[in-house]
């Protein structure tokens, strides 16, 4: 856990798992150009696939801690996650923690919750740190409820029940929601999870500021980070605020002066 969030028990985690279910979307087309921008910043982590894992972390072996995401929705199979790999190759990989999606508010809900039991147990086993992707996204309540603060109060409940060390969940909208969030998910650490890609720069550094102010143990974004035409500044944008306490404002000069331009 140490290796993920450091002195100051904060973390700014990046996720590219996107691929299984997105396939190659803007942004992650090119893997071996992305995470030489990425971790030329030094992220706290990258949340992985095994496959991308074997190509390319041997080259930022000791640079940045892997999570290796264990399972994934597809495509075309939503909202129940596939198994894609297993704790004792998460070991061989040298990662530092899993992850798991953990989809509550469907008809497969039983099935995802043993699922997730079944992973951490295993873990258990290694000492390995457990991450949840935990989200009340199933089909048996709408799209406009996902980020109610009583759907993610119960998404986040049910990962701290299943003894997870990490839960991700989705951002309610703002800090005094988020804030009960957290105190429910407490004492594992829950980061943010960045969503959909913000409409600009300064609204996911504003959600950021507002989330570690309501006490969020750090954020898990993918593609607020790898699909802005500057990830490297956006990201660097990011740690000012997790790490050094910084300002939208402050954050938005300091990405700006690194993407050497005006960032949207």
């Amino acid at each position: 856990m140490k290796h993920i969030f450091g002195g100051d028990g904060k973390a700014v985690m990046v996720a590219i798992n996107h691929g299984l279910g997105c396939g190659p979307i803007s942004g992650i087309e090119n893997m071996d150009e992305l995470l030489k921008k990425l971790v030329g910043e030094k992220p706290d982590s990258l949340t992985l696939h095994k496959g991308i894992a074997l190509r390319y972390m041997e080259r930022f072996a000791g640079e940045v801690p892997l999570i290796l995401k264990c399972t994934n929705v597809t495509r075309f199979l939503t909202p129940e996650e596939t198994d894609i790999a297993q704790v004792e190759e998460a070991l061989t990989l040298g990662s530092d923690a899993i992850a798991l999606g953990l989809t509550l508010c469907s008809r497969v809900e039983g099935k995802e919750i043993e699922r997730a039991a079944s992973f951490i147990r295993t873990a258990e086993k290694y000492g390995m740190p457990t991450v949840t992707h935990s989200y009340p996204s199933g089909e048996l309540i709408a799209d406009s409820e996902r980020h109610n603060v009583e759907n993610v109060k119960y998404a986040v409940r049910v990962s701290l029940e299943l003894g997870v060390d990490i839960i991700k969940t989705f951002w309610t909208g703002s800090g005094k929601t988020f804030e009960e969030v957290v105190k429910v998910g407490e004492p594992a650490k829950v980061v943010i999870s960045g969503g959909p890609l913000c409409n600009t720069v300064r609204e996911c550094f504003d959600m950021t500021r507002q989330g570690m102010d309501a006490g969020a143990a750090g954020i898990t974004y993918g593609r607020n980070i790898w699909q802005s035409s500057h990830p490297a500044a956006v990201l660097r944008g990011l740690r000012a605020i997790v790490h050094d306490n910084a300002s939208v404002d402050a954050a938005i000069e300091i990405a700006e002066d690194s993407a050497g331009c005006h960032l949207e």
